[in-house]
């Protein structure tokens, strides 16, 4: 009998979204009696790794709210064909269009509403009984509002008590008042009651998908559907809406400033019903929509997944260091980031391409089992750094080069296990660098990407803490301060000034360092590494590091190995590789600094360590890495 379209985003839209969606989705799902009603919501642009805003309340919907809904999922990548058109996450007429062309093509009646309406007929708990007899046409209802306090008070997951209650404390509270307009939209903001024909609306192409700006989507379809009918009509003698006041915070569409479409182009100036320009491409009609059924055990959740996905249960804690002397030795236990991992995956595009770089067979395996047990088709491009390392090759399918895997994936995975299981101790300074190597080769190549206007890809780092792999994965990736336990980190490629940066904050300190104020200090006799880093990409060709550097107190005034060898070394490593070294001798800090030059072969990461003799208290003020032309 009727489909009920919705539409909106997983983000938060307002203060309190998730209690006045749960509230008015419940609440529209008890008035819906018939056994082919529905409730069509289109999730319209939530972030591909966010789940859809129904599945992320799903715990506050009723049984019969779950039975009723059928969620489609327009993902990010659909939008970015408009993306430049609008100021808007969430577009309005593409949203309800989609909605349109996939509906019951059984039910006669399609309503248009919102997220924040509580409809109460005067007799009963059926809308769906309501418009039964009703003549083909377009009727509208006035909008009654409903203080933010005032709805705040009702429990959600009693739609039957709270529709009661709006119906006899509206009337205690003074709330109905009829806002009138013209012959064709009737009352102020139609767009929350527009029940239309199904059939009118196939018609005519749906809602018009020119009007991006937000505001008049609703006046657009009224007039249109007018030019039929000659009139647009009103149900108030059957039931009365309510909407949920939101206005506490101010939202993008209700900004005072905020842009809006031209009301005398899609209003005032319509004197057709049809749209002939969209005649063709309105709903997304050749894209596949994912569609979620809350109220079935269609496909797989992440929870039963996982389940079936461990070897089997943990029997006591696992124990790792962050102490000093762990640098560089922390590893991991799969099953331990399996969770983790796949928890980035788990609302994913079910075709997402992904490129794996590492070497561990183990969190490997499983991750791909996940990806299979949870139904997802898309592939695991493997490019294995450690393969004539350890002399074998993870399962699956294979990239000859990092260009032909950065070509064929959607987001990239680097796992940097530093004893991954066969290598040995022997081989894993080796293989770990190559690991790091690749993904620096990857970042230029997403830069590339990037420079052309091509979308950005997520990066995952997997075991990027308390080791040399930490440090890149910072400074390339716009990465959140994940806890070490997650063992991942995750973000996309940031643009670095490369020919003029700041990087003296940005080294870690050694052993024989310490940082004081904005500088890093010598430590007075003790011989070792005063610091190390920034590890930062720097471009293929000739650069140059200069040092700003300040005597602090030399402890032996005279030492013939400070002569022949300097109180101090620099060496400049590029993918682990020294380029360049230098000895620090007393006329650099008379001087107040010194330069290094060095040449990178190709885009990579660079590194710089400096050693101390102990024979000088020094300092570290500065350090500048240009571009030589």
């Amino acid at each position: 009998m009727l489909s009920v379209i919705l539409y909106g985003r997983n983000d938060g839209y307002g203060y309190n979204l998730h209690k006045r969606a749960a509230l008015s989705i419940n609440c529209i799902s008890e008035v819906l009696t018939e056994p082919g009603d529905e409730l069509l919501f289109v999730d319209y642009n939530s972030p591909d790794d966010y789940p859809t805003f129904p599945e992320a309340i799903q715990d506050t919907l009723t049984a019969r709210a779950k039975e009723c809904l059928r969620v489609f999922r327009v993902r990010q990548w659909m939008h970015e064909r408009v993306r430049g058109n609008s100021h808007l996450n969430a577009l309005e007429p593409i949203a309800r269009n989609v909605a349109i062309r996939r509906s019951n093509p059984a039910n006669r009646w399609v309503l248009s509403t919102n997220t924040d309406m509580i409809f109460v007929p005067h007799q009963g708990l059926s809308l769906s009984n309501l418009v039964k007899d009703l003549p083909r046409g377009l009727f509208h209802l006035p909008r009654f509002e409903i203080p933010e306090s005032f709805w705040e008070s009702f429990d959600r997951h009693e739609p039957s008590t709270v529709i009661e209650q709006v119906r006899s404390l509206s009337r205690l509270a003074h709330l109905n008042e009829i806002v009138e307009f013209d012959d064709v939209i009737r009352f102020d903001a139609p767009g929350d009651f527009q029940l239309m024909d199904r059939d009118d609306l196939l018609s005519i192409s749906g809602f018009h998908e020119g009007m991006l700006l937000g505001w008049h989507v609703d006046s657009n379809i009224a007039k249109r559907l007018f030019l039929i009918y000659g009139e647009t009509r009103d149900l108030t003698s059957r039931l009365f809406g309510y909407h949920c006041d939101h206005t506490r915070q101010v939202t993008p569409a209700h900004r005072k400033d905020s842009p809006s479409n031209d009301l005398d182009v899609f209003f005032n100036d319509v004197t057709s019903p049809y749209v002939p320009e969209q005649a063709d491409t309105w709903g997304l009609p050749d894209m596949e929509i994912e569609e979620i059924r809350l109220g079935q055990a269609a496909s797989r959740g992440y929870l039963e997944v996982l389940r079936s996905s461990m070897p089997c249960p943990q029997e006591a804690p696992t124990v790792c260091s962050v102490s000093p002397a762990a640098y560089d030795k922390v590893s991991y236990s799969a099953p331990h980031v399996l969770p983790f991992l796949v928890d980035l995956f788990a609302s994913a595009p079910p075709a997402l391409r992904v490129g794996w770089v590492g070497s561990n067979p183990e969190l490997h395996s499983m991750f791909a089992a996940f990806r299979d047990s949870i139904g997802y088709a898309g592939s695991i491009i493997v490019f294995e750094p450690g393969a004539d390392i350890l002399g074998r090759k993870l399962k699956g399918l294979h990239a000859e080069s990092l260009r032909e895997l950065s070509d064929r994936v959607d987001t990239l995975i680097f796992d940097y296990n530093a004893f991954a299981a066969g290598s040995g101790e022997e081989h894993t300074d080796k293989l770990l660098a190559e690991i790091r190597a690749a993904f620096v080769t990857a970042v230029a190549l997403e830069t590339e990407r990037l420079q052309s206007g091509r979308a950005a890809r997520r990066f995952v780092a997997v075991n990027a803490f308390h080791n040399a792999f930490e440090q890149p994965t910072t400074n390339l990736l716009n990465t959140a301060k994940t806890p070490f336990s997650a063992r991942i980190r995750q973000g996309f490629v940031v643009k670095l000034d490369k020919n003029c940066t700041n990087w003296a904050e940005s080294m870690r300190v050694g052993d024989a360092g310490q940082r004081q104020n904005h500088a890093i200090c010598s430590i007075g006799g003790k011989p070792g590494v005063v610091l190390h880093g920034p590890c930062c990409a720097v471009d293929k060709g000739d650069g140059v590091i200069t040092l700003e550097l300040a005597c602090r107190r030399i402890l032996q005034p005279f030492r013939l190995l400070d002569v022949v060898k300097g109180f101090a070394r620099v060496k400049i490593f590029v993918d682990g590789a020294v380029v360049a070294r230098r000895r620090l001798r007393r006329s650099a800090l008379y001087l107040g600094g010194m330069d290094v030059r060095f040449h990178a072969p190709r885009n990579s990461i660079l590194e710089l360590k400096i050693w101390s003799s102990g024979s000088h208290e020094f300092e570290v003020r500065n350090l500048q890495i240009k571009k030589v032309a």
